[in-house]
């Protein structure tokens, strides 16, 4: 057998090997230069070619893709131009280059764009052919003339042909809210490029002003035709509106009985009439419902531990019956179980009172609740009137009659040191009425807008009260979109009980603060006056007394929170975290109001989107605890360790 050894010399082996391991060239970075009328940010996002984030970057040599490619890198030169085109620079002008930086295969993309002057629009004219009755009905109208008004379209400004679809559904929803639902509208545009100027034609065949005819319900449903069109809110006769179509369409959807609400014109002849067909779909007639989680975690008065981790679980079920005797109400019957909290409830829903805005809803209940410094049982029946006055206010008007049985936590100077506690049982029935608005402006998934909601109780108003009080209360919340992913979020919450026959209310009817949704870095409840309390246990040999602090609440309460949430989604899908600054305090009486005496927490926290909502862990630290809050006690007792600073909140939901 023969051998053959090949001899390369050192360099030639060496350019071999560069050669056998060379990367290909990648974009490293991309740049625009030249562009005065859009950022770079904008431009950016409609090209192909796409710089490595810094994440990628740092770890580029497990990363595949951004290779350079010249037919793609000119496709987006043809984008950049055509971007301009359609938003009146005619004559742009865009070019690319290539340049290499410390790195063979780190390539620098550079488009360089010179914009030149832009075509100006120098008039534009409305033209509406119509019937002379019509054409003032439409100059008289001042929905319409406002959206004339704000078309993109105007003297002086740049023309942007991509604006053209815009003007022309300005246009026919302005005319469609008038009753006009054949309208067709075209935009004829006259350009002199030498002088840069556009002159404009808007015209616009009406069509006839038509009135509601018919209204077809489609659908398997077992509710009447008659009930269906009266939830729409829509009646023969009236003129065709695009926003009672809106509203029609939406009135069925929010109804318990269905799944599926669409409202459409299906194909006809142009008329003076039109026929609408609305589409629905029904849910269940009957159905059951099951629910279990955990919660309450910052409500345990102990250490977690085996012997009562059963605290945290709670269970809800419900039995549902929609279209009750056939004309669309709703009864449903619901539990609830958790150590701290049951419930059993009834609750019968009439949709309809003399509008599809109006509803009442009758409430019975039986309740037992375990809060911190005080037990009570109620028992009765809540009858509520609700108003949708708009998209963005809501009312309702309720009246309240419930038995209660009130078992408060005594305070330690009322017994003797070894004493087995009994909790003192108060026994009152409340009768209050009750008002309340919720106000929403252009809010948008707890990203941008304000929230307002205010709230009135009459107690004793007819006499049948044990108690007679006014409490009154406000929350006002704001939503900021600082950028796409980052949004400030601040709240602030008020109230206060007024005249009041009694000396003493009930633990249940006054305020409280402190908790997962409210000043974080306290548990429930815990913010606030406190009085001391003795437990003894006589589980032992010798019983083994014990001090601690529960909450008193007060006739008057204030709280804020600040809240900076970022999106985490760029980095891990899903995530996102905030921070925030929350601060508060409750006050015994009315005229002890100081706010000096305000209490603030600090935290932060991880939030989760999951598909029940977000899944939220806050941590909060008490920058200026009192005495109680920290469990130290008169005579030099201190029971208080480092950990009663901090709380940590674990919910589903934002804290506001």
């Amino acid at each position: 057998m023969g051998l053959i050894i090949w001899s390369i010399p050192g360099e030639e082996a060496l350019l071999l090997a560069q050669e056998s391991n060379e990367k290909p060239d990648r974009v490293w970075r991309v740049s625009i230069d030249g562009n005065k009328r859009f950022e770079d940010i904008v431009l950016k996002r409609y090209i192909a070619n796409k710089q490595p984030s810094a994440w990628k970057k740092l770890t580029f040599f497990r990363q595949k893709g951004f290779e350079v490619s010249e037919t793609e890198v000119r496709r987006d030169a043809i984008r950049i131009q055509r971007f301009y085109q359609r938003r009146g620079f005619n004559d742009v002008e865009v070019e690319y280059r290539i340049e290499t930086l410390n790195r063979s295969w780190k390539k620098h993309l550079i488009f360089s764009v010179t914009e030149n002057l832009p075509i100006r629009t120098d008039s534009i004219e409305i033209q509406l052919v119509s019937s002379k009755k019509d054409s003032v009905l439409i100059s008289e109208d001042g929905s319409f003339a406002r959206a004339v008004r704000r078309l993109p379209y105007r003297k002086g400004r740049i023309y942007e042909p991509i604006r053209e679809p815009a003007v022309i559904a300005s246009i026919e929803q302005g005319l469609r809210e008038l009753g006009f639902p054949y309208s067709e509208t075209r935009v004829q545009a006259y350009i002199d490029t030498t002088a840069k100027a556009a002159d404009l034609v808007v015209a616009t065949q009406t069509g006839p002003r038509a009135r509601i005819d018919t209204i077809h319900v489609e659908g398997e449903t077992t509710l009447a035709e008659e009930y269906i069109i009266r939830e729409s809110g829509l009646e023969s006769g009236n003129f065709f509106s695009e926003r009672s179509l809106r509203e029609a369409q939406r009135e069925v959807f929010k109804h318990h009985l269905f799944r599926l609400a669409l409202v459409s014109i299906p194909e006809q002849p142009m008329d003076t009439t039109i026929n609408l067909l609305l589409r629905v779909k029904e849910l269940p007639l009957r159905s059951l419902q099951f629910r279990f989680g955990a919660g309450d975690f910052d409500r345990l008065d102990e250490r977690l531990a085996l012997d009562n981790f059963y605290k945290l679980f709670r269970t809800q079920a419900s039995w549902t019956y929609r279209n009750v005797r056939g004309k669309g109400e709703k009864f449903t019957i619901s539990g609830r179980y958790s150590h701290y909290n049951r419930r059993i409830s009834g609750e019968y829903v009439f949709p309809y009172i003399y509008n599809t805005k109006s509803s009442v809803i009758i409430n019975p209940f039986y309740q037992f609740r375990d809060e911190r410094s005080y037990d009570i049982l109620s028992a009765g029946i809540i009858n509520t009137f609700g108003y949708e006055y708009s998209r963005n206010l809501t009312g309702t008007f309720s009246y309240e009659y419930a038995i209660n049985d009130e078992s408060n936590v005594r305070s330690a100077s009322e017994f003797t040191e070894l004493e087995v506690q009994t909790d003192s049982l108060l026994s009152y029935n409340i009768s209050s009425i009750t008002g309340s608005l919720f106000y929403t402006n252009h809010v948008r998934r707890d990203r941008e807008g304000v929230v307002v909601q205010p709230f009135l109780e009459l107690s004793g108003v007819f006499g049948e009260s044990t108690f007679s009080f006014q409490k009154t209360s406000i929350d006002v919340r704001k939503y900021t979109e600082l950028n796409p992913t980052l949004v400030l979020a601040a709240r602030a919450r008020g109230g206060a009980i007024y005249y009041a026959k009694q000396d003493s209310l009930p633990s249940d009817i006054r305020f409280y603060a402190g908790g997962t949704n409210s000043v974080r870095g306290w548990g429930t409840q815990q913010l606030g006056p406190k009085r001391v309390v003795s437990t003894t246990d006589t589980s032992q040999t010798s019983p083994v007394t014990g001090l601690s602090y529960v909450p008193e609440g007060g006739r008057a309460v204030f709280n804020f929170n600040v809240e900076l949430r970022q999106d985490l989604n760029g980095i891990l899908k899903g995530f996102g975290m905030a921070a925030f600054l929350d601060g508060g305090q409750v006050w015994s009486e009315l005229g002890d109001i100081d706010f000096s005496g305000l209490q603030f927490g600090v935290g932060g926290g991880l939030r989760y989107q999951s598909p029940i909502g977000p899944i939220r862990i806050d941590v909060g630290y008490k920058i200026n605890p009192s005495r109680a809050d920290l469990n130290r006690f008169d005579g030099g007792i201190d029971e208080g360790n480092w950990t009663d600073r901090w709380a940590i909140h674990f919910s589903i939901g934002q804290a506001f």
